[in-house]
């Protein structure tokens, strides 16, 4: 069963087309090399699928929703921010791995806790 479903999923996705459409212009048709249809009912499951494994190897707290993923952890030391830099390393090693990118400068960092270490972190350099 899995190999048929793998073989559906493959047959759909290969051979696409698309072309842009702007007011009454329409560009050439040109072959989609790579990515998944945007507005289909297998979007979410196979967004999902690609990105099962984005949690292996993160101590911190993860939470994921669509394209939206959150990192989160208490820091109250220099080895707790060691580690959160250590997770949001594998977090981009992940990304490079995947040719995924992450959108930095949507990225924020929230100190919470009037002793708060206030530490910068890097994510994707």
């Amino acid at each position: 069963m899995e190999s048929i479903v793998c073989n559906w999923i493959e047959y759909w996705l290969k051979g696409r087309v698309q072309r842009v459409v702007v007011n009454d212009s329409n560009s050439e048709l040109s072959r989609v090399i790579r990515g998944v249809p945007q507005g289909s009912v297998l979007d979410p499951l196979l967004f999902n699928v690609f990105i099962n494994d984005i949690e292996d190897g993160i101590n911190s707290t993860i939470s994921i929703f669509a394209d939206d993923t959150k990192l989160y952890s208490t820091v109250q030391s220099m080895e707790d921010v060691h580690n959160m830099q250590a997770d949001l390393n594998t977090l981009s090693d992940w990304a490079s791995t995947w040719q995924m990118r992450f959108n930095v400068d949507k990225c924020k960092v929230m100190h919470l806790g009037s002793n708060n270490l206030r530490v910068s972190y890097v994510l994707c350099v």
